[in-house]
């Protein structure tokens, strides 16, 4: 009877799983999770260093080493932050205008230091480019060593108005080796930490000065032999000041020069200088019927050129090295003669002239 009343049906027996196999089902869904996380970790690398391409291969190819270079922006301010596991030599920093590559810096490096080998530090005598270049400096490089530590922070570093990119060089001990790396960055407002730049040369007498700065030039301060600071105020070209400073011949001229920018930037530029302000002596010795004429020029600091002009029509040599004594003729013609030479020395705006005049009559 009691079999008929039960109307539960037929019981399903509970199967007992083994704690073992419990187990390796528990880590295939940890094995799967763990794929699964792998695949969405791998597609954000991807994207970072897609990104970033240029640390990328500094890190793989350039330092083969793990230097960490990590920039932090906040409005117009970044700070640079670079880890190793060695010791961090030192961190150079440098801005410059527009969005540069790598491959645009080092041209531009490149360019830079053959126009110092040929221009031997002095300034150049052309206009600046700088406003008609897609990328140009805005500053020499800034360096920091390092302090002993496999870190080294550079804080409160203005980033310039417009478009703009910071270039990083790391050097790590005990590596020869450069990581460098670029970031661009783009401010409307932009912080003002470049100092101005300062080109200075000597030509004769007179020392050529020009202050430029990426934003507003403020003045020039200069004194001569620690006497009395002058200033030259804008004088309306905005970015750029020239001035001329006239100096007295002597051994020692001591010239101080400060170039300072709207935000009170300053560059200082300190230098003694010998100023000749004599000239190359030239001689004539005609020879008795006036039929030629011995030309000697001489000068303690070297002769660079010279040229002469007979009757009209001018002759001129240049000379590969500097000579500090210079012999050639001049043949006359019948009649009367007029005879200019010049010797010029290698400062610009420095030579000497003598003129004279003969009558030739062949017998």
């Amino acid at each position: 009877m009691n079999q008929i009343l039960d109307h539960s049906g037929p019981q399903k027996l509970k199967k007992q799983r083994n704690p073992a196999e419990t187990m390796k089902i528990t880590r295939i869904y940890a094995i799967i999770i763990m794929v699964i996380a792998i695949c969405f970790i791998g597609k954000g690398v991807y994207s970072l260093v897609s990104n970033n391409t240029a640390q990328k291969e500094i890190i793989t190819e350039e330092q083969n080493k793990d230097v960490i270079i990590k920039l932090y922006a906040d409005k117009d301010i970044v700070n640079i932050n670079v880890s190793h596991y060695s010791n961090i030599e030192e961190i150079s920093y440098q801005w410059y205008k527009g969005v540069a590559t790598l491959d645009e810096i080092h041209q531009l490096l490149e360019e830079q230091e053959t126009q110092n080998n040929t221009d031997n530090n002095e300034a150049d005598d052309e206009e600046g480019t700088n406003e008609t270049q897609k990328v140009y400096p805005l500053m020499d490089s800034v360096v920091e060593k390092g302090k002993g530590t496999n870190t080294l922070n550079l804080q409160n570093i203005g980033i310039p108005k417009g478009e703009t990119t910071i270039y990083i060089t790391v050097k790590v001990a005990g590596n020869n080796e450069v990581t460098e790396f670029v970031q661009n960055y783009y401010t409307d407002v932009g912080v003002d930490r470049i100092a101005p730049k300062l080109n200075v040369s000597l030509k004769g007498k007179k020392l050529i000065i020009s202050a430029t700065d990426e934003t507003q030039i403020a003045y020039i301060a200069y004194s001569i032999n620690d006497g009395n600071e002058e200033k030259v105020t804008d004088t309306g070209l905005g970015n750029k000041i020239n001035a001329e400073i006239d100096l007295d011949e002597t051994n020692d001229t001591k010239v101080k020069i400060t170039a300072v920018d709207q935000a009170d930037n300053s560059q200082i530029y300190e230098k003694t200088y010998a100023v000749y302000i004599s000239k190359p002596s030239i001689q004539f010795i005609a020879e008795p019927d006036y039929s030629k004429i011995n030309v000697t020029a001489s000068y303690n600091k070297g002769i660079k050129k010279v040229e002469y002009v007979l009757n009209g029509e001018t002759y001129a040599k240049e000379f590969d090295e500097l000579v500090y004594d210079v012999k050639f003729e001049v043949q006359t013609v019948p009649g009367h003669n007029e005879i200019t030479v010049r010797a010029y020395t290698d400062e610009e705006q420095v030579y000497a002239e003598e003129t004279g005049e003969c009558t030739y009559n062949p017998q």
